[in-house]
């Protein structure tokens, strides 16, 4: 059946000649992989140039249920990413971010709100002027409430530790490693209410933020199937050096 819908693009690789493997998360179907023939083409490669990590578009494809690869008969930009494909801190935080979705976005079910939110994010980063090197960590903050597990920052009196595994903060260390101590546990009341309108103000140094996203990674790993190293991590951290 031929279906319009609006998508993100998370990444697109070369599969045979001439034709493109797009991984989208689409407003209709969720997360989907498509086929894009003719893609390399002279005529297919100009209208294609635009499709890259958090690519805003529009797509015309056959959908098929229980399909895993579905095809596209169309392709056009819905917004146009204007500062995000050219400016290399904007493009990293892109194929960074783009990564971890793919690893973690596996359900082929509609999440307006979830595409809502992804779709906005996007806007802003392309029209970010400050703040860009967090952008990363207040995005990742706020993708933990669509996903399921955002921490429970209800702290009753003496709940000094903040345990990973139950995304709450506790009263004695967890017999396990995945926690914050208390220092560290005090800290992410602060980090929690970052947004993208306040991710200026938050003044972190190159060590700081490092340990606070191998914190979030941590978080995600143990709340989500799959996500192993990633390699764009390295080329984040050394963009940002």
């Amino acid at each position: 059946m031929l279906t319009k819908t609006k998508a993100i693009v998370l990444s697109n690789m070369k599969f045979k000649e001439n034709t493109l493997l797009l991984r989208l998360y689409t407003e209709e179907y969720g997360r989907c992989d498509y086929l894009l023939f003719g893609a390399q083409s002279k005529k297919g490669g100009k209208k294609t140039a635009f499709i890259q990590p958090f690519s805003l578009v529009q797509i015309d494809a056959e959908h098929r249920p229980n399909k895993d690869l579905q095809v596209i008969k169309e392709i056009k930009l819905d917004t146009p990413n204007n500062d995000l494909l050219f400016n290399p801190y904007k493009n990293t935080l892109a194929l960074f971010l783009s990564e971890i979705l793919i690893h973690i976005l596996r359900t082929n079910e509609k999440d307006e709100p979830l595409f809502e939110f992804l779709s906005q994010s996007i806007k802003y980063l392309d029209l970010a002027e400050k703040g860009i090197a967090n952008f990363h960590i207040a995005f990742l903050c706020r993708l933990t409430i669509f996903l399921g597990f955002q921490p429970n920052m209800d702290k009753s009196a003496g709940n000094r530790y903040f345990d990973f595994k139950q995304a709450t903060f506790v009263d004695i260390p967890p017999f396990h490693k995945q926690y914050l101590n208390t220092t560290t546990a005090q800290f992410l009341d602060v980090l929690m209410r970052m947004n993208y309108q306040n991710m200026h103000l938050y003044r972190f140094s190159r060590d700081q933020r490092a340990e606070i996203l191998d914190h979030i990674l941590e978080y995600y790993r143990l709340h989500t199937q799959g996500m192993g190293d990633l390699k764009s991590l390295s080329v984040l951290k050394e963009v940002f050096d």
